[in-house]
């Protein structure tokens, strides 16, 4: 059974240093203008998480210059001998988890990756960020309604489900 926590918990445990927070049950809390930098939420239960104007931008971008493996949509994560569940490659690890109906309205997610994860009905509208990882994540009917809005760059959608979304018809230079 996966550990329960109220926003205000989560806030405290976070500011005294923890980042550990894979498998937490996190249903329906307030998150907006959360400042989460590196948080690890793997496996997490975020449905109807609120987390607008939130900042879950990892590290990547701030220490590190940004790479690609050959030409190809590839992470540094995927590579590093570090296992799913810890902070991987300077990314905000978000995988696995269930996200159904969160609303990501105009948040920073800089280097997250939500590979995995299901993300249906998701509220994107406005968000922005780069090297966004949703590899095999579930988008199916996410709101990306403010498409032109979104600064979502040097981003993987490799295997992502988007039926139901802009996506869908989406034309990838």
């Amino acid at each position: 059974m996966s550990r329960k926590m109220t926003a205000q918990e989560l806030l405290d445990v976070y500011v005294a240093g923890e980042r550990d927070f894979a498998g937490i049950y996190l249903h329906g809390i307030d998150l907006s203008n959360a400042v989460l930098r590196g948080i690890n939420l793997d496996r997490a239960d975020l449905s109807e998480v609120n987390f607008t104007g939130a900042d879950l931008s990892g590290d990547y971008g701030r220490s590190q210059s940004f790479f690609f493996k050959d030409n190809i949509n590839t992470w540094p994560g995927q590579y590093s001998s570090i296992g799913i569940g810890n902070a991987s490659g300077g990314y905000t690890c978000i995988r696995y988890a269930v996200l159904r109906n969160a609303n990501f309205q105009d948040a920073d997610i800089s280097y997250v990756d939500f590979g995995h994860s299901d993300m249906s009905f998701v509220n994107f509208e406005g968000a922005y960020g780069k090297g966004v990882a949703f590899e095999y994540a579930w988008l199916s009917d996410s709101k990306w309604d403010r498409w032109d809005d979104c600064a979502i760059e040097i981003s993987s959608f490799e295997c992502a489900i988007v039926e139901g979304t802009p996506l869908e018809n989406a034309e990838w230079v």
